[in-house]
């Protein structure tokens, strides 16, 4: 007996009665044997109904398969201009050999007298068509029932992709209820209205319209179902120089060395991967310099968020716009970064413990290699220490002040030949501080690196032997160590802390009492938000004043003009865009497309859905609001709006409220994610008139194993191109350019130019480069302000060159008053 289930279905082709309660307990696929015998009768009867109902029904809508048989022969006569009465439909079913299996004569007789009259036969065929889409929905649950409880090795995302699309055709198969004949009379009032339309606007627009005059005039609009590609460098900002130290979750990259997919430390904790890698060439770099000395280089345009006791929220500023910032006596020194939290560091084991470390590096003696010894005279350091040493070890007083820390038992074991090895000159030998003299002393990368809890017990120990808190409530570290000054800072910052180092000088007297110059000191200014997690010993804690110690803030106090280097920008998945890089110091990480998407939008009234991957919804907000109401961006990020600017804002605003531009600012996204997405949205809104993705590089694969991109971006734009035939609507994508273009004199970009182009250049159906020569040649351009919008491809439309305006402050393009491309 079988576990699975049996849903037996009626053979017999009598008419159920829906009262019988036995069938009723059955599950019998929905239909209307009545309505598609009327349908049948009605179409015997009157041959003229037919055009009635050959736009609503098909043979395979009938559920009895004799039904689609007589209807197959009746639309066969009816086309080919013949009769289609009993007789002849007999006698055509005849000749095919299939008279017997529809019942014959008799039956087709009896469908014929079923109905009086065709006169209600379109209203029948609509409830054949509804029930055959229920038939159809009970079958692609099934299966996709089936594939879920069986996948076999697909992808959950491509099992419901492909239930999607079962879904979305059954709908799109239903939508033929909707539509029917329309007359002459309305059509050609449609065409009169849209041939005025035309002759006031002289440019041919067949597609959705662009708002730029002449690309409209060389692609006329955006045609449904294209995949349009716009291809640029890699807009400017947010660089720094491939050298540059940025911090992931287990220790440091190098900026150059940074992947899409690394993980990165956040600010807070929350995971912060790298979702894009932009490399933005040689460029002039700045060296940003905090209260405490640390300090990181950057170009002119990388962004900083900075609090500033005049504002009531922080705000987002590129490097230029700070140095005139500091330039201001009212903002000098009182501008400030946040620090991060410290949540990151890698989980693995540690040969020793943190605190038992950080206790040998303040007052242990590393230079010999035997026994380890330790110095205090601090009964409370030395019960600490025992305990922490565990019980393999243990403390032995060698003077008052001098201890030992040997194996516990002894170095001889009962039995056994020879010394036993102590366990902590052996971490010691592994750490590469045995026969280290304090002036080089250091801490183990492993430690630095490690996670926040191991990284502060680390400093409690330095800070509980060689640390003071001085009668202000400030807490000081000293030694002779450079290396330990420039490690212990390291570790004070990495915890969100505020560490600056003084060097100076020392002295002491020989044995003659002559005064000579000694090593010098390095003494470490050291602050914290809760300063009473950095000490355990309680006579320190005892020293601590927090409702006395001044704050310190992490004010930027120089920028400065340091080398050229290359250079590039990085995007990051964590919602606030900052990562932390040299110095632990935490810092900020597509405009034509968008103006498209704004005019579609507001002036055609068509929906837009934007994938935005590297820039977030609420940054894409504020671009967008400043380009529609012509606002300052500087201003609109600053809140330094001017009087004329803030009436044009709210009325931006407004206009805004009421169009429908939908952004996804989801990160990574497959192609399968996309048409998703794409798709749910069209059914909320009704048919869309653009889709935006930015950008088709940081799309990823299905089946994404990183090693095959190109094969990768393949199917990433061979999606693009079916979602775009798919809903109807115009697909445009933007994609980066590869550096080749920066090696050559002319600058303007070519079909060889785009990044993975095989498979690029294939699929779309418009590309087009975006060009400005102010850009590169600076104060040499000819026509400054001015944008070349370089279609390099047209399937269906011819190739050149549309000149437009570009308003650099606002990030927006518009028409070039004056300027004709020819066509």
């Amino acid at each position: 007996m079988s576990d699975e289930l049996s849903y037996p279905l009626p053979t017999d082709p009598v008419v159920p009665h829906y009262d019988d309660p036995q069938l009723t307990q059955l599950r019998v696929p929905p239909h209307s044997l009545e309505a598609e015998s009327s349908v049948l009768g009605g179409l015997l009867l009157d041959n003229g109904a037919w055009d009635r109902v050959a736009d609503l029904v098909t043979e395979t809508d009938f559920y009895r398969p004799e039904h689609q048989r007589v209807f197959e022969s009746i639309a066969a006569l009816i086309n080919a201009n013949k009769p289609a009465d009993v007789i002849t439909v007999y006698e055509h079913l005849a000749s095919l050999g299939r008279a017997d299996d529809v019942g014959g004569l008799a039956y087709l007789n009896q469908l014929a007298q079923f109905v009086p009259s065709a006169a209600n036969i379109r209203r029948y065929a609509e409830i054949v068509r509804e029930r055959a889409i229920l038939r159809k929905l009970i079958a692609a649950s099934d299966d996709i029932a089936s594939q879920a409880f069986a996948p076999r090795g697909k992808a959950v995302a491509t099992i419901l992709d492909e239930a999607e699309q079962k879904i979305l055709s059954i709908g799109e198969e239903g939508s033929r209820m909707k539509q029917g004949f329309q007359s002459m009379d309305k059509l050609v009032v449609e065409l009169l209205d849209r041939v005025q339309e035309m002759a006031d606007n002289p440019n041919d627009i067949t597609g959705v319209p662009t708002g730029f005059i002449d690309l409209d005039r060389m692609t006329a609009g955006l045609q449904p179902g294209d995949l349009i590609i716009i291809a640029a460098r890699p807009s400017m900002g947010k660089a720094q120089p491939l050298d540059a130290r940025v911090r992931t979750l287990t220790g440091w990259k190098r900026m150059g060395e940074l992947r899409v997919g690394d993980a990165l430390a956040s600010v807070d904790g929350r995971p912060s991967i790298v979702t894009g890698i932009y490399p933005q060439g040689r460029r002039a770099l700045y060296r940003v310099t905090l209260s405490d000395g640390r300090s990181t280089e950057c170009c002119a345009e990388h962004l900083w968020r900075v609090h500033c006791r005049h504002w009531a929220e922080p705000r987002v500023l590129s490097t230029a716009e700070l140095i005139v910032l500091l330039g201001k006596a009212r903002y000098r020194n009182r501008v400030w970064i946040e620090p991060h939290s410290g949540e990151f560091g890698h989980q693995e084991p540690l040969p020793i413990d943190p605190w038992v470390l950080g206790a040998l590096l303040g007052d242990g003696n590393l230079t010999g290699r035997g026994t380890v010894r330790f110095a205090t005279a601090s009964d409370q350091m030395l019960q600490r220490l025992a305990e922490r040493l565990g019980g393999e070890l243990a403390l032995s007083a060698a003077s008052a002040v001098d201890h030992r820390i040997v194996r516990r038992g002894g170095a001889h074991a009962a039995g056994q030949a020879g010394v036993l090895p102590n366990p902590l000159r052996q971490a010691l030998d592994a750490l590469g501080l045995t026969g280290v003299s304090s002036e080089h002393k250091f801490i183990p990368r492993l430690y630095l690196e490690a996670s926040r809890s191991a990284r502060l017990d680390l400093l409690r120990g330095l800070l509980d032997t060689d640390g003071w808190v001085e009668r202000g409530g400030s807490i000081r570290f000293t030694t002779a160590s450079p290396q330990l000054a420039q490690d212990v800072a390291e570790l004070v910052r990495s915890l969100g802390g505020w560490c600056r180092v003084h060097v100076r000088a020392t002295t002491f007297r020989d044995a003659q009492g002559q005064v000579r110059p000694g090593r010098p000191a390095h003494v470490l200014n050291i602050a914290h938000p809760q300063p009473d997690q950095l000490l355990l010993l309680s006579d320190k804690q005892a020293r601590l004043r927090p409702e006395r110690m001044r704050q310190k803030r992490l004010n930027i106090v120089a920028i400065e003009p340091s080398r050229d280097a290359e250079c590039q920008c990085i995007a990051v998945s964590h919602p606030s865009r900052l990562y932390i890089t040299d110095g632990d110091i935490v810092t900020h990480n597509t405009a034509f497309a968008i103006n498209i998407a704004e005019h579609v939008a507001l002036n055609e009234g068509l929906p837009v859905a934007v994938f935005s991957m590297e820039m977030g919804a609420a940054q894409l907000a504020v671009r967008v609001v400043g380009s529609i109401g012509r606002i300052n961006q500087g201003h609109l990020r600053t809140g330094k709006l001017t009087p004329d600017e803030w009436p044009r804002l709210t009325e931006a605003i407004e206009k805004l409220r009421n169009i429908s531009l939908y952004i996804d600012e989801t990160p990574g996204l497959t192609p399968s994610e996309l048409r998703a997405n794409a798709r749910r949205l069209a059914r909320q809104c009704g048919k869309l008139g653009l889709i935006v993705v930015d950008y088709l590089q940081l799309m990823s694969g299905t089946n994404s194993d990183g090693e095959n991109r190109a094969t990768e971006l393949g199917e990433i734009s061979r999606g693009l191109k079916m979602l775009a035939k798919e809903l109807q609507c115009p697909v445009i994508a933007l994609s980066q350019l590869n550096r080749g273009v920066e090696q050559r004199t002319d600058k303007r970009p070519m079909m060889s130019d785009l990044r993975e182009s095989g498979a690029i250049e294939q699929d779309a159906d418009i590309i087009m480069f975006i060009y400005r020569d102010e850009y590169y040649t600076k104060d040499q351009c000819k026509e400054p302000g001015v944008a070349e919008i370089i279609i390099g491809k047209q399937r269906n439309g011819p190739t050149g060159t549309v000149k437009l305006a570009f308003l650099n402050a606002l990030t927006r393009f518009e028409n070039l008053a004056g300027y004709d491309s020819g066509y």
